[in-house]
């Protein structure tokens, strides 16, 4: 369902998707009396709500972290892609701190509880709309609780799957090493090299080094 707001000169404008009519209508009520933001639309279907940003350019979009059975996270990932400017804020249950993790690093700006005051939901919108990273107080301890656990899962899950001269390529390629580079460094040939990489790439599902780089950065095999 999309529904159109009045335009003020100057105002940034909102898009709301959630699943609960009372909430949207609550919140886009509050919202829209603040003299510097206005309700660009909203809507309770995950289908729809690309399209209607990409329709309606808003500045930021609340999401709520699940829509209609729809996981929030590729929600973000797919606006990211097509509303590149608008910023996101990810509206989550408590105690979910797996989709927090995972709302952050797909590209949320900000993210709040669901049950949140108001206020603290516009101080959010101001925020990311100034260019802000925002979260919640109450989520700081979840997210790094959460980073931690999905680092030593990811550095087990390595462990497991790569053979210790392949672990070790992987973090000589995410601190930039080249192929002959590592051969060098690791006394090995480079063809070598390039049939270890492949096996990496091939064991942990990777297209590239920039994939590799990143795995290797959440696994916590080296630092940045």
């Amino acid at each position: 369902m999309k529904r159109a707001s009045r335009t003020r000169n100057g105002a940034s404008s909102v898009f709301i998707a959630d699943d609960y009519p009372f909430f949207r209508h609550g919140l886009r009520k509050f919202i829209e009396e603040q003299p510097d933001l206005t309700v660009a639309g909203e809507t309770e279907s995950a289908d729809d709500l690309v399209r209607l940003c990409v329709e309606l350019q808003p500045d930021i979009v609340l999401l709520a972290a699940e829509i209609g059975g729809v996981d929030g996270v590729a929600l973000i990932h797919a606006l990211c892609e097509q509303v590149p400017q608008a910023r996101i804020i990810a509206m989550i249950t408590p105690d979910e701190e797996e989709t927090l993790a995972a709302c952050v690093e797909s590209g949320a700006a900000g993210c709040i509880m669901k049950n949140a005051d108001p206020p603290l939901i516009l101080s959010a919108i101001r925020a990311v709309r100034a260019g802000e990273q925002w979260l919640q107080r109450e989520m700081t301890g979840k997210l790094f609780n959460e980073l931690r656990r999905a680092r030593v899962a990811g550095r087990e899950r390595t462990e497991a799957m790569l053979s210790e001269r392949e672990t070790e390529i992987l973090k000589l390629l995410a601190e930039g090493f080249r192929n002959a580079q590592i051969a060098e460094r690791l006394f090995i040939s480079e063809r070598t090299v390039k049939v270890h990489v492949a096996n990496i790439f091939g064991k942990l599902g990777l297209h590239d080094r920039v994939q590799a780089t990143r795995y290797a950065i959440r696994a916590g095999l080296v630092r940045v």
